[in-house]
């Protein structure tokens, strides 16, 4: 039987500390903040300092004590620094075994995790995208299949206050990855091309990039608001024969679904060659 303690809110003060600072990191972070039954830490050999200054939280000198004092640790290293980390771990693991694992290592199996860190921590990989800074973000979750309901809807709880999450299996997690967590990347990208395009068409430059980032923001809310599926929302837009349709046939003839996918595809590949 594993020994954890089961994540409650209103239990008590629930401390989630991250060993690991980058953009990851930072960005859930700011997606916890505000949150009055959370606290967090954080250490970083070189960045901890200033990220914990930065969003006003707790820098810790150790990764040793950010497990001591954390209910749930978010391994946000990079993966190669694993074994290293797990090594330090170790003291803390005999000491507290209770603390629950969420790893945002891209690449790193749960196999591969409990490799480093034992067989009593109960882990979880974290797939988040940087959209969770604003609570609006994406978190696919794979979990132990030992790993009991409560727990399970405990990490899901606190994986939903920065937006939307979902249980996919370890196999999915590559595209999952490319979607949500390159994703933004993509959309972002889009977003400039409809900016470019309205400067192309005479548009200021400063009121075509508000256009173009209001239309996309809007029609993401939109689509979520009134759960809309997105061909249901064009659909609505559209009238048979008018302008709007006229530019949706240069997308769909143009080969969008290919190049999306053609995309996602490349993504993934690259995402293999780390794993």
């Amino acid at each position: 039987m594993i020994n954890v303690i089961i994540i409650k809110k209103g239990c008590h003060m629930l401390t989630i500390g991250f060993i690991g600072a980058g953009n990851m990191a930072q960005a859930m972070i700011k997606g916890w903040s505000g949150n009055q039954e959370i606290q967090q830490v954080v250490y970083s050999p070189h960045a901890g300092q200033k990220v914990a200054d930065d969003l006003h939280i707790e820098a810790k000198s150790s990764a040793l004590e950010v497990w001591l004092a954390s209910d749930l640790v978010v391994l946000a290293t990079p993966p190669d620094q694993l074994a290293a980390v797990a090594r330090e771990l170790q003291p803390g693991i005999l000491i507290k075994p209770s603390v629950i694992v969420a790893s945002v290592l891209g690449g790193i199996s749960l196999e591969q995790l409990h490799k480093a860190l034992g067989n009593t921590v109960v882990v979880t990989r974290a797939l988040p995208n940087v959209n969770v800074a604003v609570k609006y973000g994406y978190t696919a979750l794979a979990f132990d299949e030992q790993v009991d309901a409560d727990v399970k809807g405990a990490v899901a709880a606190l994986f939903l206050e920065l937006g939307r999450t979902d249980e996919l299996t370890e196999e999915q997690f590559g595209a999952a990855s490319a979607i949500a967590g390159s994703g933004p990347a993509f959309v972002a990208a889009f977003t400039e091309a409809f900016k470019e395009a309205g400067v192309a068409k005479g548009l200021d430059e400063e009121v075509a990039a508000k256009l173009a980032e209001q239309t996309v923001a809007g029609t993401a809310q939109h689509m979520t608001q009134a759960k809309k599926a997105p061909l249901d929302l064009a659909n609505e837009v559209m009238t048979p024969g008018g302008s709007t349709a006229a530019g949706f046939d240069v997308l769909t003839q143009g080969g969008l679904n290919q190049l999306v996918l053609d995309t996602i595809t490349a993504t993934m590949a690259k995402n293999a060659e780390f794993e």
